[in-house]
């Protein structure tokens, strides 16, 4: 999915996502980088030391409209789904490189329809190398298969993606000044037979100089160039332009920003598809200034062409507004509220359903606690409406979530 960068939180599951743990080393990562093609699996290592994590966990969820169906039609169905799984993550630091990989497995089991049930997989691995002194090139790699979201086929029609991810990045990073950056990304999607007009293959190049200073924070000017094809159809080519600056910077200890505006421009092989051209943005704002409550505030600007909806692209707005609290030592509570809205782009009857335009806020709410040293558990829900131009696609779900993990 190639978005503005710093939207893809990687594409492991959750529980794949390294975590922090008592006694436990992890990635330090460095400031979001918003311009990189994965801001997360292109973004250099920096390891405290070798370690190795394996993590079995269990869910289980009920949602009560799991295939989406639309307001006022028949067959609303719920589930009540059981998702067992075991992920691993390994680190290393070799001399003067660190590597690290992650691996997951799991499988959904749809109790009330056992037919439906399917595997997930995830698998990940990226390491950093010195060079020339300050100079450090990242090649990193992942896959990923899963079921996708019902939520845009508003109907029981069951596509699997099978997602391959990899590239690299160089940079020159230094504690300040100046600094060069060049990035490269192959991103390849399939699907199932029937939905195999929106495979995707994705070629991305960035090249950047940036600016750092510890009292300034970080700034880079860039370019991005992203050439997509869909091998399954005639005339399926865009490409996207992209050219801006992103800054990342602690305004205080208590509050640090985080924004990349760039203009935007994606062309069409097709004629009958519409152009586009304006401005693109990612803005975060992270504020601990209400001890014990963090809220984290986002919102971006961005085209979308993973999607079971169109056989183009779409123009996509998204905000998010969340609130965590460290209730003790081992309990945080969470509240949330996301909003996203898609302006589809195709040529005529290019769109499942005849969509021109949806809308969708997501309400949700956490409660993590830690058991012991090594037992965590979740208890999550979430509820979701979807509203569309023409009004033929709308629903509602709910789903309420727990989860248990054991890291060892």
């Amino acid at each position: 999915m190639m978005l503005t960068s710093a939207m893809l939180a990687s594409a492991l599951p959750a529980f794949a996502q390294p975590r922090e743990v008592a006694g436990r080393s992890r990635d330090v990562q460095q400031p979001l980088s918003l311009y990189l093609p994965s801001a997360v699996a292109s973004a250099p290592l920096s390891l405290r030391e070798n370690d190795i994590i394996i993590t079995p966990a269990l869910s289980v969820a009920y949602d009560d409209n799991i295939f989406r169906t639309i307001k006022g039609a028949d067959g609303r169905t719920d589930e009540l789904i059981v998702a067992p799984a075991v992920s691993a993550r390994i680190d290393r630091i070799l001399g003067g490189a660190q590597v690290t990989a992650n691996a997951l497995y799991g499988y959904e089991i749809f109790t009330f329809n056992p037919d439906r049930s399917r595997p997930r997989l995830a698998l990940g691995a990226r390491g950093t190398a010195g060079i020339a002194g300050t100079c450090s090139i990242t090649p990193y790699g992942e896959y990923n298969r899963q079921r996708t979201d019902f939520g845009d086929l508003n109907a029981p029609l069951d596509n699997t993606i099978r997602q391959t991810r990899f590239g690299a990045t160089a940079t020159c990073q230094r504690p300040a000044g100046f600094y060069p950056l060049l990035s490269a990304e192959r991103y390849e999607s399939d699907n199932d037979g029937e939905f195999d007009y929106a495979d995707q293959r994705t070629t991305s190049g960035i090249v950047g100089i940036g600016y750092r200073r510890p009292s300034l924070g970080q700034a880079l000017a860039y370019y991005r160039r992203d050439d997509i094809t869909r091998p399954n159809q005639v005339r399926g080519g865009s490409s996207v332009d992209r050219a801006g600056v992103a800054l990342d910077r602690a305004v205080s200890p208590l509050l640090t920003a985080s924004v990349d505006v760039h203009w935007l421009s994606v062309r069409s092989d097709d004629p009958l598809i519409e152009d586009y051209g304006g401005l693109g943005w990612r803005a975060q704002v992270v504020s601990r200034a209400l001890t014990p409550l963090k809220i984290e505030a986002t919102a971006a600007r961005s085209v979308v062409f993973d999607t079971l909806l169109t056989t183009a692209y779409a123009v996509q707005s998204s905000y998010s507004l969340v609130g965590q609290m460290q209730v003790n030592e081992l309990t945080s509570a969470t509240l949330g509220f996301d909003y996203r809205t898609r302006d589809f782009r195709a040529p005529p009857g290019g769109v499942r359903g005849g969509l021109e335009k949806d809308q969708s806020p997501i309400f949700r709410a956490g409660l993590a606690r830690q058991m012991t040293g090594r037992l965590f558990l979740r208890l999550d829900a979430t509820h979701s409406r979807r509203k569309t131009e023409p009004s033929i696609g709308d629903f509602d779900a709910t789903r309420v979530t727990a989860s248990a993990e054991m890291r060892f």
